[in-house]
């Protein structure tokens, strides 16, 4: 069992947001932790998007803090060394899953999966969910309590000031992509507008007028 300082985090974000759209409802349930600048240390993401009773699209990643193309050392640390690609390979290995391809660039996860049971498939659904996918999650999230979440790094001024800018800019495509662009969709310009203001706070960002 891991205790995790306050000195370690930024903050947390947790959000479940219903939804009903016309062929249905989604659901969506995400989980963000950053850490602070006393670690360059990634952070953590979860999110499940599900949109029928049968399938749901799966983000699971460590958020890196650096260029991985231009810092191999952080890659090897954080990314292969603690052999990540294991869980996507069992979630991938499963008939119902394939890879999730994000249009944006912003989007690269450890695991990135869309789950399609198929008609009548919830049952096979909730078993995935239950099983491989909780174990999977599990680890994931062991792996960065161990790796990261307990992690110190020294670096010099400059280093950590690029990265807190790099953070900046993660929050606020965030912000952006995320946020700006669904909500007003599933809960009308007043309340999406109370909701991104009050996280956009806890971000400690500033969106660009438009």
């Amino acid at each position: 069992m891991f205790i995790i300082s306050c000195l370690q985090i930024d903050f947390m974000l947790h959000s479940s947001l219903h939804c009903k759209v016309p062929n249905g409802a989604i659901d969506i349930t995400s989980v963000l932790i950053f850490l602070n600048a006393l670690t360059d240390a990634p952070h953590f993401l979860m999110e499940f998007i599900q949109g029928s009773p049968t399938s749901m699209v799966v983000i699971l990643d460590l958020l890196p803090r650096k260029d991985l193309a231009l810092h191999p050392e952080y890659l090897h640390k954080y990314y292969e060394h603690t052999h990540l690609d294991k869980q996507r390979e069992k979630i991938e290995e499963l008939p119902q899953t394939r890879p999730y391809r994000s249009p944006s660039l912003y989007v690269r996860s450890a695991v990135s999966v869309t789950i399609d049971c198929g008609q009548g498939g919830e049952g096979t659904l909730e078993e995935i969910v239950c099983g491989h996918l909780a174990s999977a999650v599990k680890e994931v999230l062991q792996t960065w309590l161990h790796s990261c979440a307990c992690d110190t790094s020294k670096m010099v001024e400059a280093e950590r000031e690029i990265m807190i800018k790099r953070d900046q800019a993660v929050r606020l495509k965030s912000i952006e992509v995320d946020l700006t662009a669904n909500l007003p969709r599933m809960f009308g310009p007043d309340v999406s507008g109370q909701i991104i203001a009050e996280i956009r706070q806890a971000f400690g960002v500033q969106l660009q007028e438009a």
